[in-house]
């Protein structure tokens, strides 16, 4: 698995070539519409704005480009509410032997162990051709939990077939979890045709893993398919609040999203299957040059495998259909915050592979929205803070922060509402947490927007965030108020502004996330079984 070059192009000969899989109108419709509302809106607010020089010009052309990508998110829910999902062929396909790669870093052992010998388990039924083995690929540090790991392996291994369940663990942690699948590509690959990669906290049903493998086969020319993944609804306020936007939200853009990228998808680096000699030959990735946290180790590796497997000439795909597949959301708010902030370390080392030699240009765009998606806080505070100066950032400005909430959320909606439907008994409480979802994300998303901005800057300022684990347990008020000390004290700034006619009452939306971020903070933590006890079930 060689490193890939950076600056010179690579086509691997054993591709066959990537039949597209994309609708071209809705390829077309998500980024011309977009583009023309964005221009609009920047045009409109720059004659809005034309007395106000430098500063409204550049009010006007920062909120264009923000408003581009509001405008591609609802173009998406769209387009992904009017696709219809093909339900997996029964015809019978030859079969492959694909490795269940389990990589674990110092996670409950039996727990995560059990679930992947679950899944294995599930997958030895008649009816395929496909061949499973579960690999356990152990990074973590702590001998004592090293003996448990194996252990456990070897105790789930004994009653099942010889080599069903494969414990190795490395030495070395080498580049992290990039560097943990790659030394099973390289010792143990070549025996396999596909890898099912998972993370710790992955949870995939039968049908659905059956469903990838029988697209690799169907699909010569794909490398690599990716399930859209599902948040577990969890224990936490926070974690079941995620998971119900993610469920009754996510579907349409997930549809969406998969229908215009078609075989240039993304990778979102688990749950998902590879096609091992595809990503052996494509998707080993160099350290980047330069001192981290912007050189070094690619950290957010997977849009990065995913553009050069496509660059390479094989297809990248996500498969609605494969929809029994989740993940766990960070408890708290303040573990959703230390994930992101590895996950802004890695998106903004993107901006540095944007010009390599060969790629395909949705996967730049794959790239770029990804800086993006971080970048954007940087973008809007910029735009808060032009609008303040000019005056000119009042109703057209929260009307743009609200169709950012709200647009995707209520096509979403319609389109959970009429594809799933919720039962009689049941819709009061569904409406309710429809109602707290929106209160709870308007008032987080001042607060993820000055995290952000913190993030981005320490990671210019050289400071390197690493490879964290999810931070568990109960936030206390105190600890929820040390946290956010800086967002607190900032919206009591803001709201002296207020109060003495410097700041437009326009800004009161965020002045109010960003005073209660504390107890905000500390309440989402809470457990949340009166969620699922008021009668919504994920």
């Amino acid at each position: 698995m060689p490193d890939q070059p950076l600056d010179w192009t690579f086509r691997d000969p054993a591709a066959p070539g990537v039949r597209p899989r994309h609708n071209r109108l809705a390829r077309a419709a998500v980024m011309l519409i977009p583009l023309a509302v964005a221009t609009g809106f920047a045009r409109v607010s720059a004659l809005a704005l034309a007395d106000e020089g430098a500063e409204g010009l550049a009010l006007s052309l920062l909120s264009g480009l923000a408003v581009f990508f509001l405008a591609q998110s609802t173009v998406t829910a769209l387009i992904g509410a009017f696709r219809r999902v093909a339900p997996r062929p029964a015809s019978a396909v030859p079969g492959l032997r694909v490795a269940i790669l389990l990589p674990i870093y110092g996670e409950e052992a039996a727990e995560v162990i059990g679930r992947a010998a679950t899944l294995l388990d599930s997958l030895q039924r008649p009816g395929h051709a496909h061949r499973f083995t579960l690999h356990v690929l152990s990074d973590t540090r702590d001998p004592r939990k090293v003996l448990d790991e194996a252990a456990i392996a070897a105790k789930l291994g004994a009653g099942r077939p010889e080599g069903a369940i494969r414990y190795r663990h490395r030495a070395r942690n080498i580049d992290y979890k990039q560097g943990n699948i790659r030394d099973w590509m390289i010792r143990q690959g070549g025996a396999h045709d596909a890898a099912l990669i998972l993370d710790a906290d992955s949870l995939m049903g039968a049908d659905t893993v059956l469903a990838m493998a029988d697209a690799l086969v169907t699909d010569p020319g794909c490398g690599l398919v990716q399930s859209p993944v599902m948040v577990l609804p969890g224990e936490t306020v926070w974690q079941r609040l995620q998971s119900f936007a993610n469920r009754v939200y996510g579907g349409a853009l997930g549809r969406g999203y998969a229908t215009w990228t078609g075989s240039e998808g993304n990778f979102m680096g688990h749950n998902a299957m590879v096609r091992v000699k595809a990503f052996a030959a494509s998707a080993g990735l160099p350290h980047l040059s330069g001192p981290r946290p912007l050189g070094g180790v690619i950290l957010s590796h997977d849009f990065v495998e995913a553009a050069l497997l496509r660059r390479a000439g094989w297809g990248v795909r996500i498969l609605p259909e494969a929809a029994d597949s989740h993940e766990e959301a960070p408890e708290t708010l303040a573990g959703h915050i230390r994930r992101d902030a590895r996950w802004c370390q890695g998106n903004l080392q993107h901006v540095r592979l944007l010009t390599v030699p060969g790629l395909n240009w949705v996967s730049r765009f794959h790239l770029f929205s990804g800086a993006m998606a971080y970048l954007g806080s940087a973008l809007w505070l910029a735009i808060l803070v032009l609008g303040t100066i000019t005056g000119g950032g009042g109703p057209w400005l929260m009307v743009a922060v609200l169709a950012m909430l709200m647009a995707p959320r209520l096509i979403g909606l319609i389109d959970h509402l009429v594809r799933v439907g919720v039962p009689k008994g049941r819709r009061l409480a569904f409406a309710g947490t429809a109602v707290i979802e929106f209160v709870v994300a308007t008032l987080v998303a001042p607060v993820m927007l000055v995290q952000h901005v913190i993030i981005i800057a320490r990671a210019l300022g050289g400071v390197d965030n690493g490879w964290m684990p999810h931070e568990k347990g109960s936030l206390s008020f105190a600890r929820a108020l040390k946290l956010h000390a800086l967002e607190t004290g900032l919206g009591v700034a803001l709201l002296l502004g207020i109060e003495t006619g410097m700041l437009s009452l326009w800004l009161a939306p965020v002045v109010l996330g960003l005073i209660l971020s504390a107890p905000v903070a500390m309440l989402v933590g809470a457990r949340g079984h009166w969620l699922a006890e008021a009668g919504w079930r994920a």
